[in-house]
């Protein structure tokens, strides 16, 4: 009891010594199987670490699949709000609806010590809401809960609150009056508005070209409905945002347009939506180049949601582009705690690694993303790319030739290329890409432009990367750093158009990561 024992200075140190004794044998024990996702850390700053995993869906109707998702994507955004807790993101919880796994194995791979379980039922205007808070190391349950309401706004803020207010007793957090505020705050007044943006987000997450043209539609009718609903505006902002890299059907520059007019319209409607002002820096870089100011909006929303881990990401990037790898790298681990196991937190850290020519650590990193997400071509790709840039052809052949089954792309001017690239690499001598690739309607010309760097051809590569840089795509924004492009440097057209496309961003002068 305080003040009534005193401690001496050897029983200190004699605590001290168990107490480091004990967490070397956590740490060895915490390691895992071999091949299992390596475990991640809580957050150093003592924040309790929560995830609340994919509900399931009980709802009469297999459509409202929707709903369970809605549900969780907002009582996590609710939890977010709670300053005195580190929330985990959407795209590594997801994982688990298809593949659950024990608790405690998820809280080893996700770094928390406490998970939300749940169920969800929607029929009509009648909605049924289970929840269970589960000490996730120790599989206990802490507390559960039991709702039924009208599905409306209000009494789904209202259900959402109350289960924050248990999280946060039974975790021993905190809500300070701001938390208090922010998590009774309504989005908006119509519930038809809030069904289309649930159902908006809900398709927004499947990152394919079909779910972001239904996202999109859905977003823009709950703002029919509502045009003041901030969250909806940015929501919008974020299909414009992402559409470039899983579409080339809508033209880069009018993309960026339309998302950067989207997210200022959010934040004329709510100057403290942090997904907003991230969305606007991504947009800053990437659209205007406008490089003080892009990261001077992710930094803003860092700030109103330090939870938010695609403005970490998005600033990573921008931070690595100016050659600034040391914070990059940190502000890639921030996005990879808060996300560990979302495929673009993995994939870019990767990439950053290996723009700063930390080749053997960017490997390590590809290989992590490939085991998990083997089916997406990006990491194939950039593993390729690396080891070209070890001088590992035959790797880096045998990587690429699985990139293009995964993109699509016809086997036999795959099959072509990947001859190429050996010929290329065997005799010095550059190739000259086939005219197909010309054709590639869904080969965007950054893209078209590493193909003919496999095999050399420089006067392919020049002309694509030229017209990337017309078009605004965004993969330019990486040629500063990107390995396969060494051979260039020297070029004057290729100085010309670094100097032309980055002019003056400032960059710490240095490849060293």
């Amino acid at each position: 009891e305080r003040g009534r024992q005193r401690v001496s200075g050897p029983e200190i140190l004699l605590v001290a010594a168990v107490l480091v004794a004990a967490g070397v044998a956590l740490s060895m024990l915490a390691g895992g199987e071999e091949g299992d996702p390596p475990a991640f850390s809580p957050p150093n700053d003592g924040r309790p670490a929560i995830a609340v995993l994919p509900l399931e869906n009980h709802s009469p109707n297999p459509d409202d699949a929707w709903f369970a998702d809605g549900m969780r994507e907002q009582l996590a955004a609710t939890l977010a709000k709670v300053s005195g807790l580190s929330v985990r993101g959407r795209m590594s919880v997801m994982r688990y609806r298809d593949d659950p796994k024990p608790l405690p194995e998820v809280a080893r791979e996700l770094g928390v010590g406490f998970v939300i379980e749940g169920n969800v039922r929607i029929a009509g205007e009648q909605v049924s809401f289970t929840a269970q808070l589960m000490d996730a190391t120790r599989d206990e349950s802490l507390w559960a809960g039991e709702f039924d309401r009208r599905f409306s706004v209000e009494e789904m803020v209202s259900t959402h609150r109350e289960i924050a207010e248990q999280v946060v007793s039974q975790v021993r957090a905190f809500l300070t009056l701001d938390d208090e505020a922010r998590i009774a705050s309504q989005p908006t007044a119509s519930t038809e508005a809030f069904q289309e943006y649930l159902k908006g987000r809900f398709h927004w997450t499947t990152r394919t070209p079909q779910g972001l043209e239904t996202a999109r539609a859905h977003f823009q009718r709950a703002l029919q409905l509502d045009s003041t609903y901030a969250l909806a505006w940015a929501g919008l902002a974020d299909c414009f945002t992402v559409t470039t890299y899983y579409s080339g059907e809508l033209d880069p520059g009018e993309a960026f347009r339309l998302g950067e007019s989207a997210a200022e319209e959010a934040l004329r409607l709510d100057p403290d939506l942090a997904a907003a002002h991230a969305s606007l820096g991504f947009l800053k870089m990437i659209s205007r180049r406008d490089w003080a100011g892009a990261e001077a909006s992710l930094r803003r929303a860092i700030a109103l949601d330090p939870a938010y881990s695609y403005a970490h990401h998005w600033l990573a990037d921008l931070l690595s582009y100016s050659q600034r790898f040391e914070e990059a790298l940190e502000e890639g681990r921030k996005a990879i705690e808060l996300d560990p196991l979302a495929f673009a937190t993995n994939y870019s850290q990767a990439a950053r690694l290996s723009g700063g020519r930390n080749f053997e650590a960017a490997v390590a990193q590809y290989e992590r993303t490939i085991d998990l997400y083997p089916h997406i071509f990006l990491g194939w790709a950039g593993l390729s790319e690396t080891l070209l840039a070890m001088g590992d052809v035959e790797g880096a052949i045998r990587n690429r030739s699985r990139s293009d089954q995964l993109f699509g792309i016809d086997p036999v001017l795959s099959e072509t290329h990947l001859d190429m690239i050996s010929d290329f690499h065997r005799t010095g001598i550059p190739g000259s890409l086939p005219p197909a690739f010309d054709t590639l309607s869904s080969f965007p010309p950054g893209w078209r432009a590493t193909a003919a760097m496999y095999v050399g051809d420089t006067a392919k590569a020049l002309a694509w990367l030229e017209e990337a840089t017309v078009g605004n795509w965004p993969d330019v924004l990486a040629l500063r750093n990107w390995a396969l492009f060494d051979p260039l440097r020297d070029h004057p057209r290729f100085q010309a158009l670094i100097e032309e496309y980055f002019g003056d961003m400032e960059t710490s002068g240095s490849r060293e990561p």
